[in-house]
């Protein structure tokens, strides 16, 4: 057998023992330089046969995250290894037959190729021995470990521009060279790894998820979407992030329509204490169990608002990550102190018929009891209600907050009565983008757009954490002409454009049946700094095509795309990886800088709780978006 055979031989059994996988398609993971002109054409085709289709890449299938998701175009079978073949075929032709031709890869490339040969080097010569006598499941978890590896090289987007495939294929070395003897005996070792392993990602959006939560993912992506959705509990509705250095936690988000919310309490504030028991003495089950308790009963909340609007979603982002992050006001020591009264109020049967709760959640009973619950919130302020709204600095706002159902829908619907008599705008929350949302918001125009007194939209975005992208999409295609651009995104180091998403050109697959524009009155957005994600994209591609006008604060500035890629056909649980980040239909990055989107007229108001049924009955956005709207009447 000659050298070169034993070579081949040699890594051909190293790969059916699983001890090299990622070396094995290092050479169709790193982006070459310059591929020789001959070869371009195939070296163009099987680029995009390997982005498009991740199965081929790293031997996983993925589900597309319904946080901002895209959908990936279909690559057939045959394609895809023809593709691949001519790829790997001018990768290997340096003239001489010794080996893959480096001129063509980056230095990054060849540094990360470098550290895959040590990594192979230590697997098969230290590793596989040791292997053998612990059986086949330490070969199995290192499989599982490499094949989770291979996804975020083939298919990791990083945000902030650092990641590297050299420093990538380092991190695997260490990890395997972390575990004990080399070898991953249990499955909880093998979790362990992998989440070691992707936290040094240092993305807070890509992650390890156990088989359970993996399960519950694909059907609720983000864990703030996940806790909007499971909040089917009686409570107070506020999401609590790290403790702050001057005291208390930090609030992620007040969930859309619950009590905390129209009680003022924003993002970025920090809750001191529940009952007189302070939360950073508390871990966050414990806190979250102070908020719990029967329908009616009230908890007394003690909480410092943001100083800013802007201070608040740069400290809400950085609470995201998992960073403990400085609070935006003065110690609860040296601040003025405003004392609320938050209790059931005789608000609850003005809504009445004028008001309707819509959405898979609401039906039947639940809706009326939703609607109730809803408008029944009411407040009644012993001090200044305008420092409880998060533009106010150095003050403690002390307040009894009634608990309560904290049922869900899709969205909540209800006219705004404007002069003259017998004329209103159509006021739709928007609370999260599903599939339910799609239905019921088109149910919702249907119903509105025809009608001669209906003037216009008021679409309420604030405090809503995202949801599934391509539902955001669905919906803003309801508002825009066919053609028009909704979204693009990026992938890759060179951030070229992946996608562009138009309206009537949206995959059938995922949108089988969209009815279409359903409405061409004049439409006003309100937005805040929880509202995020896909309700982002919404409202930019609103806002973009000249439909709608932003009334609030700056928004959440999270315009990353993840996808869920399953280990094992999820037996092993599955990776969350950011691979994409999407723009507005002009180009803007919503995430640049955390910016988010900045609205065009200012306000930083909140819903107080139930639906609005007038416009002096609304909080002062609602005001000034009724504003806006009969002037664009």
């Amino acid at each position: 057998m000659h050298d070169n055979d034993n070579v081949e031989h040699s890594l051909l059994t190293r790969l059916r023992r699983g001890t090299a996988a990622a070396l094995a398609s290092a050479v169709l993971l790193l982006a070459p330089a310059a591929p020789p002109a001959r070869y371009a054409p195939s070296l163009a085709h099987a680029a995009g046969a390997i982005s498009s289709s991740n199965g081929s890449s790293s031997g996983s299938s993925s589900s597309s995250s319904s946080s901002s998701s895209s959908s990936s175009s279909s690559t057939t079978t045959n394609e895809t290894y023809s593709g691949v073949a001519a790829y790997e075929s001018a990768v290997r032709d340096r003239g001489d037959g010794k080996g893959p031709n480096m001129s063509l890869f980056t230095e990054d490339a060849r540094q990360a190729m470098t550290r895959l040969q040590q990594y192979a080097a230590y697997v098969e010569d230290e590793v596989c021995p040791r292997e053998e006598a612990c059986g086949e499941v330490c070969t199995e978890n290192r499989e599982v470990l490499e094949k989770a590896w291979q996804v975020v090289a083939s298919e990791h987007y990083s945000a902030s521009g650092a990641f590297s495939q050299a420093g990538w294929a380092g991190v695997l070395l260490d990890t395997l060279q972390a575990q004990p003897d080399g070898l991953i005996r249990t499955k909880p070792q093998l979790q362990a790894a992998i989440a070691a392993m992707l936290a040094r990602l240092h993305d807070p959006y890509s992650e390890f998820l156990p088989p359970a939560a993996f399960r519950r993912a694909l059907r609720r992506p983000l864990p703030s979407e996940q806790s909007y959705l499971q909040a089917q509990y009686v409570g107070l509705g506020v999401e609590l992030g790290p403790v702050a250095a001057e005291g208390g936690r930090l609030v992620l988000a007040p969930l859309a329509g619950s009590p905390a919310e129209a009680s003022g309490i924003a993002r970025g504030d920090r809750l001191i204490s529940i009952d007189g028991t302070r939360v950073d003495e508390l871990g966050l089950e414990q806190a979250r169990a102070l908020m719990r308790g029967p329908a009616g009963s009230s908890a007394t909340l003690e909480w410092v608002p943001a100083a800013t609007a802007a201070t608040a979603a740069t400290t809400a982002t950085a609470a995201s990550g998992g960073a403990t992050a400085a609070a935006a006001s003065a110690p609860p020591a040296a601040a003025a102190t405003t004392n609320v009264s938050f209790t059931t109020g005789a608000a609850g049967s003005s809504a009445g018929s004028s008001s309707s709760s819509v959405g898979a959640s609401s039906t039947g009973s639940s809706s009326s009891s939703v609607g109730g619950s809803s408008s029944s919130v009411g407040a009644s302020s012993t001090g200044s209600s305008s420092s409880v709204g998060g533009s106010s600095s150095g003050k403690v706002v002390v307040m009894d907050v009634e608990r309560r159902a904290l049922p869900q829908p899709a969205i909540k619907v209800s006219r705004l009565q404007l002069g003259p008599p017998g004329f209103y705008a159509t006021y739709v929350r928007l609370l999260y983008f599903g599939s339910e949302t799609t239905t019921a918001l088109a149910a919702a125009l249907s119903r509105s757009e025809p009608d001669p007194a209906n003037v216009g939209y008021v679409l309420d975005l604030r405090n809503n954490p995202g949801g599934v992208f391509e539902e955001a999409l669905a919906c803003a295609s309801f508002f825009l002409d066919q053609g028009d651009v909704l979204a693009k995104t990026i992938r890759g180091p060179e951030e070229v454009i992946d996608t562009v998403w138009q309206v009537g050109s949206l995959p059938e697959e995922v949108f089988p049946s969209l009815p279409g524009r359903l409405a061409a009155k004049p439409v006003v957005l309100l937005g805040n700094r929880s509202t995020a994600s896909a309700s982002e994209v919404f409202a930019g591609a609103l806002r973009d095509n000249g439909r709608a006008p932003l009334v609030g604060e700056p928004t959440f500035g999270k315009g990353l795309v993840q996808y869920y890629f399953p280990l094992r056909d999820g037996n092993d649980g599955g990776v969350r990886v950011t691979v994409a980040k999407y723009l507005t239909p002009s180009g803007y990055d919503i995430s640049g800088r955390g910016a988010g989107l900045v609205p065009d007229r200012a306000c930083s108001d909140f819903p107080h709780g139930g639906l609005p049924t007038s416009v002096d009955g609304g909080d002062k956005c609602i005001q000034a978006a009724a504003g806006l709207l009969r002037v664009r009447i």
